[in-house]
């Protein structure tokens, strides 16, 4: 089997892996290193290094809070377990060696009190485990205060502030503590509140927050943490905005929407007064999943659906996102429902993620981060020069895409290296060319096509004149030509690249590189205009 066979072999396995039965599962460029189930479903996930390097998985469970050693990812150990009430929702972070952990809305018949913002020693995970509870007075708008119980979801900052969403307090909105000046005692600094966020994350001086009841994500200027203020503000596809994240570079926002058949959006974020959608999309396994969490890791982003696993999407062209892998963690579930993978953690040094599958159970998976090849097409008529709509691209390595009302497509693609792009547009001569993926390239392709009603008009000339051979090579020969023929050659721009006269009825086409090209020819009552694909 040659490298090109077996590339072309592994690509095709991949492609049918999507489409195998439930039970079995699906993968592109993620593959599983081990596998830890639990008694309890889980939850929200989060990683932590040790001073010596050693990585662990924070994993929040419907009882407590598992911690386990994957310094040998193959064989994880479950360390620890803090048990805490009983709930479907947890949420953790870290601070130094410190986890931070909410839960939110304990099961009624649970006796366990609420434990507000639990907090864990994690120098003590080879002793007993050393935590505490911490649930402060925080004043309210009427003179009194509310006791923080719960919250649905936390994020530390690089300044080492916790924000609280979806608190006990107020609207639920967004309880700020200072945990970096005394981790143990953490320090209550401010609230932003007027929406309920659902979950949120911070960079700088920025909290990007999503407001699920309303359906959008709201910026908020948390400078002055006495009196944050909204800067920003945007609706999402589905109106149901559950997770946000930022771009490394701080100009794209990502976003999902916790509804079925809901998207990854991506935002220009990089003025505030015109924020604008960039480009949308699904995992490819199933279009009716419900999108969780979507983390950025540079140029990717990592995102959870909860009966189809995880997706790794690039976002190098962020007007176009391409899906390079997925891993399905819950081959017994499919389509709608809150079933499945609820987070997955890509942060760690080794580049493992960890994967918190509800009723499977820990996953930690190897992922190959690939960067897609891209292409933006513009097709038009080669005699009027008018954009061509509605025309359909049919790539031999990804799916069909037609292009917009201005005659332009774009396509990406996991895959790299030859190709062929097919046009068979009603009213127009079919066009074959070839075609290179490169990966991590946005590049352009122009294609003239050729209407049937300017190819070879009898009115032209008596004469009957066939080009052979098409594909050609070196030469191409025009049959029934006489010789001192003018002929022109002309690209798909419309330029022109070779002029002569046709002899013995050839035309050497030995300077031209590989693509599509018009060759006309000056006849006595016309021009004759013919197609012509050289390899």
């Amino acid at each position: 089997m040659t490298p090109r066979t077996a590339r072309l072999f592994w690509q095709c396995t991949a492609l049918l892996l999507a489409l195998v039965p439930s039970g079995v599962q699906a993968q592109l460029n993620l593959t599983q290193v081990s596998k830890v189930p639990f008694v309890n479903n889980t939850n929200d996930i989060w990683g932590y290094t040790d001073p010596q390097g050693t990585e662990y998985v924070l994993l929040g469970t419907e009882a407590g809070v598992s911690i386990l050693d994957i310094g040998t990812p193959s064989q994880p150990v479950k360390k620890q377990f803090i048990p805490g009430p009983y709930s479907i929702w947890r949420d953790l972070k870290t601070w130094s060696h410190y986890a931070f952990v909410v839960h939110d809305n304990p099961y009624a018949w649970n006796s366990v009190p609420e434990q507000g913002l639990l907090i864990i020693d994690l120098d003590s995970l080879n002793a007993t485990a050393k935590f505490k509870t911490f649930k402060p007075a925080i004043p309210n708008n009427a003179g009194g205060y509310d006791t923080l119980k719960r919250a649905h979801n936390l994020y530390i900052d690089e300044n080492g502030i916790c924000y609280l969403f979806g608190a006990n307090v107020g609207n639920g909105g967004a309880l700020m503590f200072d945990v970096a000046t005394d981790p143990w005692n953490p320090q209550y600094v401010g609230i932003y509140d007027d929406y309920y966020f659902h979950d949120g994350m911070v960079r700088g001086d920025t909290l990007w927050g999503s407001a699920v009841y309303v359906g959008k994500f709201c910026v908020v200027d948390v400078s002055n943490k006495a009196a944050p203020a909204l800067i920003g503000q945007h609706g999402t596809p589905n109106s149901f905005t559950h997770n946000t994240w930022i771009s490394d570079n701080n100009k794209t926002l990502f976003c999902t929407d916790e509804q079925s058949a809901a998207y990854v959006t991506a935002y220009d974020v990089s003025d505030l007064n015109a924020i604008t959608e960039l480009d949308r999309i699904q995992t490819s396994l199933a279009t009716g999943t419900i999108p969780h969490n979507a983390h950025v890791y540079q140029q990717w982003v990592v995102t959870s659906y909860y009966t189809s696993g995880v997706q790794i999407v690039d976002a190098k062209y962020t007007e176009l996102l391409v899906e390079v892998g997925y891993f399905d963690t819950s081959p017994n579930f499919s389509g709608n429902g809150f079933y499945g993978n609820w987070g997955a953690y890509p942060y760690f040094n080794s580049e493992l993620i960890a994967c918190s599958d509800i009723e499977e159970g820990l996953y930690l998976l190897s992922p190959e981060y690939v960067q897609a090849s891209r292409v933006f097409v513009e097709v038009y008529d080669s005699i009027t020069k008018a954009p061509m709509g509605n025309v359909t691209l049919k790539f031999g390595l990804t799916t069909n895409v037609v292009t917009n009302i201005d005659g332009e497509a774009a396509q990406g693609t996991h895959l790299n290296g030859q190709d062929t792009l097919r046009i068979n547009h009603t009213g127009f001569v079919a066009t074959q060319l070839p075609f290179s993926w490169n990966a991590g390239q946005f590049d352009t392709l122009r294609v003239a096509l050729l209407n049937v009603n300017n190819v070879d008009v009898p009115s032209f000339s008596q004469r009957k004149i066939e080009l052979f051979p098409n594909p050609a090579q070196g030469q191409v020969k025009l049959a029934g030509c006489p010789d001192r023929t003018p002929f022109t050659v002309t690209n798909g721009l419309g330029q022109s690249v070779l002029r002569g006269e046709v002899f013995n009825e050839e035309i050497p086409l030995s300077v031209l590189p590989a693509g599509q090209f018009f060759i006309q020819i000056q006849l006595e009552n016309g021009t004759k205009v013919f197609p012509l694909l050289v390899q």
